[in-house]
């Protein structure tokens, strides 16, 4: 049932496809928590696999190339990619890795590459591990001692970071995604240290370069597995596109391992969301110390080869005439019968050696199997924890919502009203604006909850109160000094509206994204949600939605649009083209023609026109229809740029498929992508 037996013409070899599917998943969701592209571990499992051992390298290069690029993008879209702070690692790294390949190359000249390249890999893996493990250990301590209430946060700067952001050496970069500056200068001799021992011990690098932008450069967590993705994303396709280019790619292999590892990355990287901190770093340093572990049998196994190596080579040189290294040790593996009969006609000692080797091969082969298969599963249990630990926090915050409608919550909460969540930033002032503006036009009262102690944030606080005055609203604020995602779902369960902000992703890239607080509260939101971008006004309101539609959906796209002045636009999206197109009759409208077009059958069209009717008759300025075809999240994204909208407004909805949990729900997903609507989420 388990046997799937699969030939790679390229090296001769035949291995089960099921176990390459495993290896890739497994190493997909270590590499999508971590940021590491995985080659310390794949590389010797293929090579137990059967794989020659350069075949084994070009291999994995190809499979990670795939498998970066998906996990990348997906803490991209957490907001966990550092471009500024990648682009110019990646500038050192490449001077590091030609600095490190030509030390090897000295080395493999006088000899000696083997053993030194296996010492220094064991003393870096095994003082990483016991390094971030102590750190772990001490930190954990620490917060214990000081009575902090989260134990796995964020373990922040080390002196070492602290004093390297302190060089002053211009140019000076603003890293506003990392959120501090730095000399370019000391990224880029980081980059290049970090890309010497990459290309000193033949790997991507990512264990070696993730540590150094969290300890060395001062990177958050999170922000050091994204950027360090990034950067092993273009060393790995580099890599892949060298050895495919030297005929040492198994082609068909990597793509069956990425079918494993497009799929495990996703899970790795969703995973970050909920291991916080320090977890992430004690997770990393017990694979530090397996892989160190793993090298200690490898560099055992290599040492029983020594015994033998030279004569086996000295009689396959003499048996196939191949004199080159690399075509040797291919010919050896694809002749195993005849390396077999050559073995029993040597003595004790020599076949004794022969089945050492392989021994401790295997086991390092299998640990770092073995410990990829457990850890990946551990982490798959994190984050299942992690999303079932967050429906509870809904559940929770919804049977409060219910007992603050009994008056359990404090009567500080004005219930029915509006709220509007803000810190500090001068980033949420858009939400203050746009939330004070839908408030007056509503004629309900709006509390300004700050997420901060009385007094930290008084121009933005001062602003807030001015803008509600200014509307005709009683300025109205509530501390809350709590978890803010906790607090904000707890006070906001018995109002009509809840208004949060978001942040511009990078200065390169304009774009806003959700914060973790955010992205928390739009997915287990107790009420109708508002997502304020930049914009400030709303002018055109585009209201998607199902058939039969939502009645709470339309009624909110029509207030807010009485409030505000603004026109709606409804937008239905048929989900799958259709196949047949019938011949437009005469003398028809232009939504008829759409109708027929895209398939739309009558009674469908007919509620979507009731919408319309319903809108226009409550007093919106303008109300029209549109049809589109395609992706339903791809689409609404699309007409919200193409119409220039100011605001989406869709019902709270899960994306309907198996890997909801990987997909996330297409609200969420369309408040975390909308280039530059704000979107408004309504509560089922």
């Amino acid at each position: 049932m388990f046997e799937w037996v699969v030939h790679l013409p390229i090296s001769g070899t035949e291995v089960n496809g099921y176990a390459l599917i495993l290896l890739g998943f497994t190493v997909g969701v270590i590499g999508g928590f971590f940021g590491v592209g995985g080659a310390f571990m794949v590389t010797p499992a293929l090579n137990v696999f059967g794989f020659p051992m350069a075949y084994a390298i070009g291999t994995d290069m190809a499979h990670i190339a795939g498998k970066s690029i998906v996990a990348t993008f997906k803490h991209r879209k957490f907001g966990n990619v550092d471009l500024r702070l990648g682009l110019l690692m990646i500038i050192g790294t490449v001077i590091g890795i030609e600095l490190g390949a030509t030390l090897i190359m000295y080395l493999e000249r006088i000899g000696r590459i083997g053993p030194i390249v296996r010492v220094t890999y064991m003393c870096l893996l095994f003082g990483l591990g016991f390094f971030m493990w102590y750190e772990y250990v001490v930190g954990t301590r620490r917060a214990v001692k000081h009575g902090a209430t989260d134990t796995h946060a964020d373990a922040g700067k080390s002196k070492l970071a602290l004093w390297m952001q302190g060089i002053k050496l211009r140019p000076m970069v603003h890293l506003k995604v990392s959120g501090f500056h730095i000399s370019v200068w000391v990224i880029i001799g980081v980059g290049v240290l970090t890309g010497f021992l990459a290309g000193f011990l033949g790997v991507g690098g990512g264990f070696i370069r993730m540590p150094a932008l969290m300890y060395v450069i001062g990177a958050p967590t999170k922000v050091a597995v994204g950027t360090d993705l990034f950067e092993v994303m273009i060393s790995g396709a580099y890599g892949a596109f060298t050895y495919a280019y030297k005929g040492r790619v198994e082609l068909l292999a990597a793509l069956i391992m990425l079918i494993g590892a497009a799929v495990g990355a996703q899970f790795g990287a969703t995973a970050t969301l909920y291991a916080r901190g320090t977890i992430i770093r004690l997770y990393f340093a017990i694979t530090m110390i397996c892989g160190g572990i793993s090298v200690v049998f490898k560099h055992l196994s290599e040492g029983n080869k020594d015994i033998y190596r030279a004569a086996l080579n000295e009689w396959a040189r003499a048996t196939s005439g191949i004199s080159d290294r690399i075509e040797l040790g291919t010919w050896l593996h694809n002749n195993k019968a005849a390396v077999q009969s050559w073995l029993l006609e040597q003595p004790d000692l020599l076949q004794q050696a022969y089945a050492a080797e392989k021994m401790w091969a295997a086991y390092s082969g299998f640990l770092m199997l073995g410990s990829a298969s457990g850890l990946s599963a551990v982490i798959i249990f994190w984050l299942v924890r992690g999303v079932m630990r967050e429906r509870a926090e809904a559940a929770g915050a919804l049977a409060e919502a219910a007992g603050a409608q009994a008056g359990v919550v404090a009567a500080e909460q004005a219930s029915g009203g509006l709220m509007i969540a803000a810190s500090c930033t001068p980033n949420d002032l858009p939400a203050v604006r746009m939330g004070a503006q839908i408030a007056a036009g509503l004629k309900q009262p709006a509390t300004l909850l700050v997420c901060e102690d009385a007094g930290v944030c008084e121009p933005t606080l001062q602003e807030g109160r001015q803008t509600l005055e200014r509307l005709g609203l009683p300025p109205r604020v509530v501390f809350a000094t709590g978890k803010p995602y906790e607090e904000i779902l707890r006070r906001s369960a018995g109002e009509r509206l809840l208004v949060i902000g978001s942040r511009p992703l990078t200065g390169f890239d304009p774009k806003w994204h959700l914060g973790d607080n955010a992205t928390k509260i739009v997915r287990h939101m107790t009420t109708s949600t508002l997502v304020v971008r930049g914009r400030q006004q709303v002018r055109k309101i585009l209201l998607s939605v199902d058939l039969p539609p939502s009645q709470a959906t339309v009624r909110m796209a029509q207030d807010v649009a009485l409030a505000t002045g603004a026109s709606v636009e409804v937008l239905y999206i048929v989900p799958v083209p259709t196949m047949y197109t019938p011949e437009t009759p005469p003398e028809v409208t232009d939504i008829m023609q759409d109708a027929l077009r895209l398939g739309v059958q009558a009674e469908k069209l007919a509620r979507l026109q009731a919408i319309q009717g319903s809108l226009s008759a409550a007093g919106v300025a303008q109300a029209t229809i549109r049809l589109r075809e395609g992706i339903v999240e791809e689409e609404i994204i699309k007409e919200s740029v193409e119409g220039d909208f100011d605001l989406i407004v869709l019902k709270e909805g899960f994306m309907k498929t198996p890997f909801g949990i990987w997909l996330g729900r297409l609200s969420t997903n369309i408040a975390t992508r909308s280039p530059q609507a704000s979107v408004l989420i309504v509560k089922r």
